[in-house]
């Protein structure tokens, strides 16, 4: 999805063009504030990152939910271990940063809205003592939370996850333009190589035996012209063709090699039931 940013400015140059100036602005102001951010999963960490910094609880669930809609109700079920492992992350980085910063009220706030939920996943269970813990920074159950290795782990995993998952969604005719005209410039010069490379061979035959050029048009039978028939070389030799398809081979074994396990329970924040499994912690 790295060329949808280049797709939108076509769009608006195709619409200024036609004089569809209301257009450009509604687009404009639709682009300022979608929740996608052009499928840039760096960008969606940091609005994520922001939310936990403003302990706002309802933005966190908000997000997460247009992402679970829009993106990850559409991928395979493999799919759905290390996406409940990721909410359950989110949720806890945000009890750890208000823990952190001294937010009591934030912690407490936080089981009061989501405690009926949390209360029958079995990995949430210990959580429910957070509250009551004195400097759990230190307490085993707890400790490894509070650490940057942690959290810097979580958080490229939330990338990694959402690059994969948008990876997955069918692609728009639009977004292959970058592509293709790619293939066809790469042809372009293969072509340009090997007429080269003809000419070569021709002048070096020639200064060899006198004879005359081999290329030239007077040698071949009426209707034949040697340069169309090197425009007639297969597009799909190319190895980057296979691309897409190792791509698929990757996508299949992901979920089942994430390592993730845990009781998929209902979503704290999407409140869809998943298929039950042993869950590790992030």
């Amino acid at each position: 999805m790295s060329c949808i940013q280049q797709m939108d400015e076509l769009v608006k140059e195709y619409l200024l063009f036609r004089g569809f100036t209301t257009t450009v602005r509604a687009l404009d102001s639709e682009v300022k504030s979608e929740k996608d951010k052009a499928f840039r999963p760096d960008k969606i960490v940091e609005q994520f990152i922001h939310y936990i910094n403003l302990y706002d609880l309802n933005g966190l669930k908000d997000y997460w939910n247009h992402f679970d809609q829009s993106v990850f109700e559409r991928l395979d079920q493999n799919f759905m271990p290390a996406i409940k492992k990721m909410e359950n992350s989110l949720l806890r980085m945000y009890l750890i940063n208000a823990c952190t910063n001294s937010k009591q009220e934030k912690v407490q706030e936080f089981f009061e809205k989501l405690g009926s939920d949390l209360q029958h996943q079995l990995e949430w269970k210990d959580w429910f003592a957070l509250p009551f813990v004195k400097n759990p920074e230190e307490n085993p159950t707890f400790m490894v939370y509070f650490t940057r290795q942690w959290q810097d782990t979580m958080l490229i995993s939330l990338h990694n996850l959402l690059a994969v998952s948008f990876q997955c969604l069918p692609q728009p005719k639009l977004t292959t333009y970058n592509e293709e005209a790619s293939r066809i410039t790469r042809l372009q010069a293969e072509n340009d190589q090997l007429k080269s490379k003809l000419a070569r061979i021709n002048i070096g035959e020639t200064n060899e035996s006198g004879s005359t050029n081999i290329l030239s048009s007077d040698n071949f039978p009426p209707g034949l012209d040697l340069i169309d028939e090197f425009y007639l070389i297969p597009v799909d030799t190319s190895p980057a063709d296979n691309h897409s398809r190792s791509f698929r081979s990757f996508i299949r074994g992901f979920g089942t090699n994430s390592g993730v396990s845990g009781s998929l329970n209902t979503s704290p924040l999407s409140g869809r039931r998943a298929s039950s499994s042993p869950m590790n912690r992030f």
